[in-house]
């Protein structure tokens, strides 16, 4: 199962679940599962339904497994009656079924009340391709991201006026179900809601260091600043849940900028699984619900982790399963 937040035809922000070529509201089939299978009055049904199913997937993923349940149950029962074209509008006249091009996606996660876990050198094309000395084994490199510097699919990315060159990077997103703490590496995918996909850019020339000869500071002491840009990190435009995506150690992605291919990889390759991730970060931070961590930059030795992109480019972040994620650079 897929799932996305959206902007309907009114401008309200919905949760939906991809159906074929489209997309259903979540909230208003539940409404009309309540009413039509359930018996449940119409105008209790309203509130029912804002309840199990709110139009916030944050609030939704903070519902733990009784939101999964809900999601479930609605899903099944949009399968059911999308085939006998009968799902089209909800008791109280909301619409539920959309073509894609009838809505605005947005990044899966729109509130910014949560936090965003960046994983660095986590595959080992980075030791060749960039000389990189590597952490530890079971190790990586982290930095936090400010909630702000998220985007969504289709939004644009703004050329910084600080860095002279910018790079790109396809990277798979794990976005955390329930709060957790010293998660041992065998229980963490108890602790996984779903997956999407991150588009990680960087304002690659402001980690070279600033300042002349021996007064400028490592590059590390640059990370957040190269990275933390406004529009510097689409994600999205599906969340492809557990029941998507059986093995997270199993998907091949590419990164396209202007169609041709400039990355490639699998994250079969990490150094650090998906599990371990978990493991590590959640040993002295307590994790929460909605919390994304972003795995690191997928690539090979002949298609490098990271790749330059210029204004005017268009760049197409894709992995398996779970979508494209697709988005423009301008000035």
């Amino acid at each position: 199962m897929k799932i996305a937040s959206f902007r309907n035809h009114a401008g309200e922000l919905r949760i939906g679940v991809k159906v074929g070529d489209g997309i259903a509201d979540l909230t208003a089939a539940l409404e009309k599962y309540l009413v039509d299978e359930a018996g449940t009055d119409p105008e209790c049904a309203i509130d029912v339904a804002a309840e199990r199913l709110p139009s916030s997937m944050l609030d939704l993923i903070k519902r733990e497994e009784e939101g999964q349940a809900d999601l479930q149950l609605t899903a099944a029962y949009i399968s059911r009656t999308a085939q006998k074209g009968k799902l089209v509008f909800s008791p109280c006249g909301d619409k539920i079924t959309y073509g894609l091009d009838e809505v605005t996606l947005l990044t899966p996660i729109p509130q910014t009340d949560r936090r965003i876990f960046n994983m660095e050198y986590n595959y080992p094309a980075y030791v060749k391709v960039y000389g990189t000395i590597p952490p530890d084994d079971g190790k990586t490199a982290m930095f936090m991201m400010d909630p702000e510097t998220i985007t969504g699919p289709g939004a644009e990315i703004k050329w910084p006026s600080t860095a002279t060159e910018v790079s790109s990077a396809v990277e798979l997103g794990v976005i955390i179900g329930k709060e957790g703490k010293r998660i041992p590496e065998s229980k963490a995918m108890d602790y996984v809601f779903g997956y999407t996909i991150v588009n990680d850019v960087t304002g690659i020339s402001i980690l070279r260091g600033m300042g002349p000869g021996n007064l400028c500071l490592p590059r590390a002491f640059y990370f957040t600043r190269a990275m933390i840009m406004d529009s510097f990190q689409p994600v999205g435009p599906f969340i492809a849940l557990k029941d998507e995506i059986a093995d997270p150690q199993n998907l091949g992605g590419e990164l396209r900028v202007n169609g041709k291919a400039v990355s490639k990889g699998n994250t079969g390759d990490m150094r650090c699984s998906v599990a371990r991730l978990i493991e590590f970060l959640s040993q002295d931070i307590t994790l929460q619900a909605g919390d994304l961590i972003s795995s690191g930059a997928m690539g090979t030795n002949d298609f490098p982790p990271e790749a330059p992109v210029e204004v005017g480019d268009t760049i197409e972040a894709e992995i398996a399963k779970i979508g494209v994620l697709r988005n423009s650079v301008v000035p």
